[in-house]
């Protein structure tokens, strides 16, 4: 059994609507279509769907306790077994951490603007290398929201030692409540960048967000912050009080990146504190991903795991999806990092494509970047000038509105504009070459893994 009904009641607050025939669920659902045997499902009211409205439909797939909002009672069927709360988000994060404090575990939060899922996947292997894989739970997937990080805590099992969540947000006051649910025993800001300006309105107040993820630290936990960051008198402000490390260019952790190629790169990763150094080779290429291994390290650090046994961790680990996936086509490279992209990433990643890429064998596929608000034209300019600079005699293609507005007011013949991924597919796939690189990276948004070829 999961919870008995009378851990749920206390761990929600919520009250109960008719009488539960059982003594608890052996799981919680979020989804009605899923066949859930003994299960609490819990209605979540969305933009498109409420899950009030599939109640019934829960139930016959096997609920047999339903957590609804108290505004919503009249959807309830007549008799069914319900508690009634404020708020259902709030009731399954408030339900989710009753599960994390009960497992004991150590936690781990992070969040930042790009390199999130980077550097979560780089806190996996390192403490994998030294715990086992068996006994550390990360986020899975794109879970990083309000819905995703109970989920992710939900999982957690008895023989769990570490439990890594990332945390997204592209509206003020999201990271609160999630920094509530993990209440960790370290918390890394990854990054602060032109990232979900829409909302956030300057990079002010993406640290000023991002640095909810304090809030909720343990007593004795560790704020991990990267030196010189906008909004970073903001984020050691959130932190007071706490015990904290500071990860770039001659802070407690850094990195300095040695070189790299399209299948891996090297670098030094220095402990300020100690003097001691370890050199990293692996499958991860950039320094901007070398700066993301240094605030990694600075969060193992933390649990007292030494440096040597961090860098041999940080060596096995491999990023999962459309994150820099390289594949191969008709002879040329196809480099994916269709997965997520701002101002910032682009500008990273085109910086280490330089590094080795022969522009006459780079075919660049830039797609929209969401979200950075009133930046939206200069930055998509930006990018396309850092790339017609960086790669004289290469062949552009941008691929969305914003990018094809940003080519028109360019007007270079390198740049080929195209409104959407399916528009470009053709046109990109004639364009490649044996021997070329094709480096496509975007917003997910703009769903550039539709031009990449199927693997036969």
């Amino acid at each position: 059994m999961l919870f008995r009904y009378e851990e749920i009641l206390e761990a929600t607050g919520g009250k109960g609507i008719n009488p539960f025939p059982g003594t608890g669920v052996d799981l919680v659902t979020t989804d009605s279509r899923q066949k859930s045997a003994n299960a609490l499902f819990i209605a979540i009211p969305g933009e498109t769907f409420d899950g009030h409205d599939y109640l019934a439909a829960a139930m016959e797939n096997g609920a047999v306790l339903l957590c609804i909002e108290k505004k919503s009672l009249g959807k309830l069927p007549a008799g069914a077994p319900a508690i009634a709360v404020d708020s259902t988000i709030t009731a399954y994060q408030r339900l989710a951490a009753f599960h994390r404090r009960r497992c004991g575990v150590k936690t781990i939060a992070l969040t930042g603007s790009s390199g999130k899922t980077s550097t979560k996947e780089m806190l996996r292997a390192i403490f994998e290398h030294v715990f086992g894989k068996e006994h550390i739970l990360a986020t899975e997937g794109n879970t990083n929201n309000q819905i995703g990080v109970p989920q992710n805590l939900l999982r957690l099992t008895p023989r769990h030692k570490i439990c890594i969540i990332e945390m997204g947000t592209n509206h003020p006051g999201e990271i609160e409540p999630l920094s509530a649910a993990v209440e960790p025993d370290a918390a890394l800001i990854v990054s602060i960048g032109r990232c979900h300006l829409e909302y956030l309105g300057s990079l002010e107040g993406v640290a000023r967000e991002k640095a909810h993820i304090f809030h909720h630290l343990q007593p004795d936990g560790t704020a991990v912050i990267p030196a010189g960051a906008a909004g970073f008198d903001q984020m050691v402000q959130a932190a007071a009080g706490h015990p904290k490390l500071y990860f770039g260019p001659g802070a407690d952790f850094e990195s300095v990146y040695r070189s790299g190629n399209i299948r891996g790169s090297s670098f030094e990763l220095i402990d300020h504190r100690t003097g001691e150094k370890a050199t990293v080779e692996w499958s991860l290429s950039g320094a901007h991903q070398a700066a993301n291994a240094a605030g990694a390290a600075a969060v193992a650090s933390s649990f007292g795991i030494p440096l040597p046994e961090i860098a041999a961790g940080l060596a096995r680990c491999a990023l999962p999806g459309m994150r820099m996936k390289l594949t191969e086509h008709g002879g040329a490279q196809w480099l994916n990092d269709a997965y997520n992209a701002n101002p910032d990433s682009m500008k990273a990643t085109l910086n280490w494509l330089s590094e080795f890429a022969e522009p006459s064998k780079l075919l660049l596929v830039l797609g929209d970047m969401r979200e950075v608000g009133d930046l939206s034209e200069p930055v998509h300019e930006e990018i396309l000038h850092l790339a017609l600079e960086r790669f004289p005699g290469a062949r552009i293609a941008a691929v969305g509105p914003y990018m094809t507005r940003a080519a028109d007011r360019i007007h270079s013949a390198a740049v080929m504009p195209f409104p959407d991924s399916l528009s470009a597919a053709e046109a990109v796939r004639a364009m490649v070459r044996p021997g070329d690189i094709v480096f496509l990276k975007a917003s997910r948004g703009t769903r550039l893994e539709q031009i990449e070829p199927e693997q036969k």
